[in-house]
């Protein structure tokens, strides 16, 4: 396409439709501004990809003859595509995305997607404070651990008392602060063995974890095999983050070391300078708060919500209005079989089969749609 696009002459009319193409090429693997699955791209989101994708357009309008078309890798150009964004992404913009992102409810895939490309716009922005006199290591995972407060901590924000990004840094500041004063502790650096053999431990079990043990758990339960009911609710919220852990894992890896060290760390009975960051503790209970602990539980409801493959349309014989989509919405949304039973006017063994027996044949499609287009 690059060397395309050089053959037409600069009078050309095909040259400017090239050239798009070029650009949507570019913009195929971008970091920020993709849409949420079945929806458009809207807002702020729109704005930016508009402004990154005219300014695109406008320099190799300009350098069509430039070492741009020079650029042989993907790699080459996806480093400049992000330096255009680097500049796009300013004060303001990261402020409109901080505040779109405040608007949605917590625990709601709106929520999660905003949220995803605040922390990627952040990241991407170049706008941190630099790194100075820490190592990298410190450097990152200060950083990582700033991005993981502002998502978890988000609605702290208050616009009235001050820009977002003065917001984020002061936080940065403190998480480098205190990982510069770990590093001279004398007890904390003869904690870190223990930590790290926690840790490895840790991260072995959750790389076991896979989606296919979820659906199962859940098929159990389903089956009324698993009737301890404290049981059902812990086990399930465990193995739902210990997926969504091992997911962060192989997404980013630098991330999830930061955060299994916190759970870690947080297994050891350690003072306050060592388990406090900035005042608030960090634990396992703590990792698997709302948004992170119930994402893959929107993943699934929002799968049988919108039916986006039209594969949730089949009933039960003679019950047209018994649907596998309308059954299991009524199951995630927490209500009882018997309850299920006497609104479909259906026996509760009749809904059982039907809802097993099709879970089972979609569980496959069902998770390669959440692995390939909600992750």
């Amino acid at each position: 396409m690059m060397i395309k696009s050089k053959q037409y002459k600069i009078e050309n009319q095909h040259r400017k439709q090239v050239l798009a193409e070029l650009v949507e090429h570019i913009l195929r693997t971008r970091k920020v501004c993709r849409p949420r699955p079945g929806h458009p791209l809207s807002g702020i989101y729109l704005e930016i990809y508009q402004t990154v994708q005219e300014q695109l357009n406008h320099k190799l309008e300009e350098a069509i003859d430039s070492r741009y078309l020079q650029i042989t890798s993907d790699q080459e150009w996806a480093s400049w595509r992000d330096s255009v964004f680097k500049k796009v992404l300013d004060e303001g913009r990261l402020q409109q995305l901080a505040l779109e992102a405040q608007r949605h409810q917590l625990n709601t895939p709106e929520r999660f997607y905003a949220l995803t490309e605040l922390l990627n716009a952040i990241k991407l922005s170049g706008k941190l404070y630099h790194r100075g006199k820490f190592s990298p290591e410190v450097y990152d995972d200060a950083v990582n651990l700033t991005l993981y407060y502002v998502y978890q901590n988000l609605n702290h924000y208050n616009r009235e008392k001050g820009k977002f990004l003065a917001w984020v840094n002061y936080r940065l500041n403190k998480m480098l602060q205190k990982a510069q004063q770990d590093l001279t502790d004398p007890f904390i650096q003869a904690q870190s063995g223990k930590i790290v053999r926690i840790k490895y431990q840790l991260i072995a079990l959750i790389k076991n974890t896979k989606l296919d043990h979820v659906i199962v758990w859940i098929t159990l339960t389903i089956k009324g095999l698993i009737t301890n009911k404290t049981q059902v609710s812990n086990v399930t919220k465990i193995l739902i983050v210990l997926f969504l852990l091992c997911q962060l894992i192989a997404k980013d890896r630098t991330t999830g070391d930061s955060l299994v060290f916190e759970m870690a760390k947080a297994t050891l009975p350690l003072p306050a300078n060592l388990s406090e960051l900035t005042g608030e503790s960090l634990t396992i209970e703590t990792v698997a708060q709302p948004e992170t602990e119930l994402t893959l539980y929107d993943q699934v409801r929002y799968y049988f919500k919108e039916d986006p493959e039209n594969l949730l349309q089949k009933h039960i014989k003679n019950h047209p209005e018994a649907t596998l989509q309308v059954i299991g919405l009524a199951y995630l949304d927490g209500k009882k079989w018997q309850e299920i039973s006497d609104s479909l006017g259906i026996k509760i063994s009749s809904l059982n089969n039907f809802f097993q027996r099709n879970l089972r044949k979609l569980a496959p499609e069902i998770k390669r749609y959440i692995e390939e287009e909600l992750d």
